[in-house]
């Protein structure tokens, strides 16, 4: 007969129970096995939670809790033969894993972001864009540009039309609108920027150099310069050649302020058939206001060839400037799709006008040193007026630069031009005439960033 697992005898009745001496003695039978005894079972699975085992302590019987721990050790659990009439009672409830071992560990949550001021206080106020602290300057709350454009400008002559030099008969041969300077090279400067409330500011400068004009009337000593000057020079009066030139620069800085609004247009739904064929666009239109200063210099000189009856070359110059200051009104508008947009700008000035003109002396070389006309200036005040206006297309190359290419036109009024102060009267006096126009006019190519 075999014995069975001391875990499953602890629940038959006390008096079947064996003593400690057979429980020794068959435990040593138990390692002899039988050839005849029945396939062996194997051990039953034992919880590892104390609150699952089969007998608790308090349900031990008296004899079995004097047990001595030499007695319990060598009591452990060994496969053995069980009698037909028996059935082993194993242990079903087997805790399972509630955790998944083949997934890594949740990440901790990130601490949380506390913004600090640049002066080392706690924030009050975060920018709801990057959440950096407001006193900082993070970008977020604006948009920037800047643009730069090359300028081929051509200007006009409307002086006066005077005769600076004629024939011994009377016909003229040049006049101060002989001299039309040509194209001339110019730069444009504008950077700004726009908030997020649409309220923005710029500033911006205009330069045109060079505009250079020049006009050479020939002859045998038939050549004279109209008026009692040419009668008083010697040798003015019989001249081989006249040569007359004229050189204009412009400059211009203004500051604004200005407000803008976006709007989307076009598209299928739009009351405007012309925009029902394409895409939706953006529209900004802005109004602008702010200060401009201008200041135009212009220099006109006339070259006498005299040889005849004495080598009596001489040079009369005028030198006049206009300096114009005051305010500006004006609006741009733009259109923008994907990477084409449209931009234009209207820009009116009333302005204070400053006024100046001075005479060089009128030297020869047959004089000896002794002018025949001394220096004189004049000065003047007034009221001009600017107009400026620009159209261009825009490219886009990129995510900041553009590319730029349009026309403009500039016209202003209430200056002081050179060739209009030519006098040939026998005076040592200068009148300055003022209230002259220039109408300028030409295409600018450049880049513009934006960020």
């Amino acid at each position: 007969m075999a014995f069975c697992h001391p875990a499953f005898s602890a629940q038959t009745d006390e008096k079947n129970k064996p003593t400690p001496a057979q429980e020794t003695a068959a435990d040593d039978s138990s390692r002899v096995e039988s050839p005849e005894a029945g396939p062996t079972l194997p051990n039953p699975v034992e919880s590892k939670t104390p609150e699952e085992e089969p007998v608790s302590n308090a349900e031990a019987s008296p004899d079995e809790a004097q047990e001595s721990p030499s007695d319990r050790t060598k009591s452990q659990p060994t496969d053995q033969l069980t009698t037909d009439h028996e059935t082993p009672q194993f242990v079903d409830e087997i805790p399972l894993g509630t955790e998944n071992i083949l997934l890594p560990p949740e990440p901790l949550a990130p601490e949380p972001y506390v913004p600090t001021c640049k002066t080392g206080g706690r924030c009050n106020k975060q920018c709801r864009q990057c959440y950096q602290c407001d006193c900082s300057r993070c970008g977020c709350d604006y948009d920037a540009y800047f643009l730069i454009d090359f300028l081929f400008f051509k200007r006009n002559n409307a002086t006066s039309g005077a005769v600076v030099a004629e024939t011994t008969s009377g016909v003229p041969e040049l006049t101060t609108r002989s001299t039309n300077p040509g194209t001339a090279p110019g730069i444009r400067l504008f950077g700004g920027r726009l908030r997020k409330n649409g309220i923005g500011w710029e500033f911006g400068y205009t330069g045109v150099f060079g505009m250079f004009g020049e006009r050479t009337a020939r002859g045998s000593g038939d050549l004279r310069v109209p008026g009692a000057l040419g009668s008083v020079v010697d040798g003015w009066t019989n001249l081989d050649a006249v040569r007359s030139t004229y050189t204009s620069s412009l400059n211009m800085c203004e500051v604004n302020i200005f407000t803008s609004r976006v709007t989307t247009k076009g598209g299928p739904r739009s009351p405007f058939p012309w925009h029902r064929v394409h895409g939706t666009f953006e529209h900004e239109f802005q109004w602008l206001g702010g200060f401009r200063w201008a200041g135009f210099n212009d220099v006109a000189n006339l070259h006498v060839d005299a040889s005849q009856p004495i080598n009596n070359d001489g040079t009369y110059s005028i030198t006049t400037t206009s300096q114009m200051l005051g305010p500006q009104i004006g609006f741009k508008t733009k259109r923008r799709w994907n990477n084409w947009s449209t931009e234009g700008w209207v820009k009116t000035m009333l302005a204070g006008t400053f006024l100046n003109a001075d005479s060089a002396p009128i030297d020869t070389l047959a004089g000896g040193g002794v002018p025949y006309r001394p220096q004189a200036s004049a000065r003047d005040v007034g009221v001009g007026f600017i107009g400026d206006m620009n159209y261009s297309i825009v490219r886009r190359l990129n995510r900041k630069w553009s590319l730029r290419a349009g026309y403009n036109l500039i016209w202003i009024s209430g200056v002081a031009l050179a060739p209009n102060q030519f006098d040939f009267s026998n005076t040592n006096t200068i009148t300055l005439a003022g209230a002259s126009n220039v109408f300028l006019h030409g295409a600018n190519l450049g880049l513009e960033a934006q960020w």
